[in-house]
């Protein structure tokens, strides 16, 4: 299996993402990778799910594909941005889900690891903290810490009426009072519906526009992220360009000559054919821990689908090297052979470290000296993806040349058109979430909110009432 010359030169650019499928294919791993005929199988469908995708960007509905391009929501990001980060010291997010996950995944890996520690001119944006669950006891302990009076909340809920945001906001829409939440206040919500583009406009409140086209969980190109990100002091022009890098590198039909595409396929061919239908996202930084838990709600939620009569859909895990060295590998190497491993290598740290030489005379320790940490690091990821292969154990690896906002904005581009192609792969809508929706009817229903109670039936039948089966 061999890409075009073309695709291995831009492949090859060191200042570009890449991904290295070695590991993966039947070169290596014989009848436990994949070989080309899996793939050329495929090709009728391949070529279908690009046709799909090309024409449903065309219909607008992939409209994540052409946020970053957007130069007016941009400009404007920038000036509430800067505006509130010039009177203010803390950006609270109310959001969950896509509305947290993805601001947070940028602010963890582009900005400094205890940027909330800092001061100035060391920290050059705002503090963020993203309290994310309605957990009363994390947010009561951030409220009762920041100082009220020097924070902004971003309300962010696309369709409006997300009750974990709106409890947040109720409370603190109440403690501000309405005149201070006037100052205090952004919401992102969508153009012209829900409760929160009515409220914001009632209240008079700063509100920034979350394209109509755009899912939750794929909205960190839109002021979702971009506001945080540009709040806390992060490039997010840059940011944007390399997403933008990213979506004309992925717009080709060829999935040799296509990352997103190949990514895609890859993945969906491990599950299908290969029964390796969980995957685990293993960034070796700790800045992309975050990455690796808005991945799993991208693929979870994208791809987990009842299809007909039977269901589809990989199941994602998130894992830190070198940290789940010592923790999930076990399971990886010698549990069931139904996982795929997904390394991310960042070739250049922001910072390293060298390790003393010579203060102890210890053979077993000594060995270490004169390496750097980010070496140690990288040799850690080499040899775990040489353990899992050397047991036919398949893994790939995606290289960021550094964790700069270029680099950000290609990696979650990356995985948010690989997502909407392999759920055309399943045969599946990768844009809706209806098992999620379901949980929100049963706990509208349980609070009483008015128009759910058909759902009351459900919530008696299945409440447990058979004490014998209580311990």
């Amino acid at each position: 299996m061999r890409a075009s010359s073309h695709a291995r030169d831009r492949l090859g650019d060191m200042n570009h993402l890449s991904i290295d499928f070695n590991l993966a294919v039947d070169q290596h791993l014989k009848s436990a990778g994949l070989s080309k005929a899996d793939y050329e199988r495929l090709s009728p469908q391949l070529q279908q799910a690009h046709e799909v995708l090309t024409s449903k960007r065309k219909a607008g509905k992939m409209a994540f594909m052409d946020l970053p391009k957007q130069q007016t929501v941009l400009q404007e990001t920038i000036s509430v941005a800067k505006k509130l980060s010039g009177t203010f010291e803390n950006l609270v997010i109310l959001g969950i889900g896509g509305s947290s996950l993805g601001p947070k995944a940028l602010f963890t890996a582009l900005c400094h690891p205890f940027h909330n520690f800092l001061r100035p001119p060391q920290q050059k944006g705002m503090r963020l903290f993203f309290p994310d669950n309605s957990d009363p006891s994390t947010f009561a302990g951030l409220m009762g810490t920041l100082g009220l009076e020097r924070t902004a909340f971003a309300a962010i809920t696309k369709s409006g009426g997300t009750a974990e945001t709106w409890a947040q906001l109720l409370w603190v829409v109440d403690r501000l009072g309405k005149d201070a939440a006037r100052r205090q206040l952004v919401a992102l919500t969508d153009p012209e519906k829900g409760s929160l583009r009515a409220t914001a406009r009632a209240e008079g409140w700063q509100a920034l526009e979350i394209p109509p086209a755009v899912g939750g969980r794929f909205s960190v190109f839109s002021p979702v992220g971009l506001l945080p990100a540009a709040a806390a002091g992060i490039d997010i022009a840059e940011l944007l360009n390399g997403a933008q890098s990213m979506v004309e590198r992925c717009e080709k039909g060829n999935i040799f000559e296509n990352p997103a595409y190949m990514l895609a396929t890859t993945l969906y061919l491990f599950d299908t054919y290969k029964k390796r239908s969980t995957h685990v996202l293993m960034p070796y930084a700790d800045a992309l821990r975050e990455t690796g838990d808005w991945f799993v709600q991208l693929w979870a939620e994208s791809l987990g689908k009842k299809k007909g009569d039977g269901f589809v859909g990989p199941t994602p895990l998130r894992a830190v090297g070198a940290t789940d060295q010592h923790s999930l590998l076990q399971l990886l190497m010698e549990g069931p052979e139904d996982k795929l491993t997904l390394f991310i290598a960042v070739d250049e740290p922001r910072e390293d470290l060298k390790i003393p030489e010579g203060v102890f005379d210890l053979s077993d320790v000594s060995y270490l000296g004169g390496h750097g940490f980010h070496e140690l690091l990288s040799a850690e990821r080499q040899a775990t993806a040489t353990a899992l292969a050397a047991q036919g154990r398949p893994s790939l690896c995606i290289r960021m040349p550094s964790l700069r906002p270029f680099a950000m904005g290609e990696l979650l581009m990356l995985w948010q058109i690989a997502t909407a192609y392999a759920g055309f792969l399943y045969e599946i809508e990768p844009f809706d979430q209806p098992g999620v929706e379901a949980g929100k009817r049963y706990t509208c229903c349980l609070l009483g909110r008015p128009g759910y109670e058909s759902a009351q039936q459900d919530i008696q039948t299945y409440k447990a009432t058979n004490k014998a089966w209580i311990f």
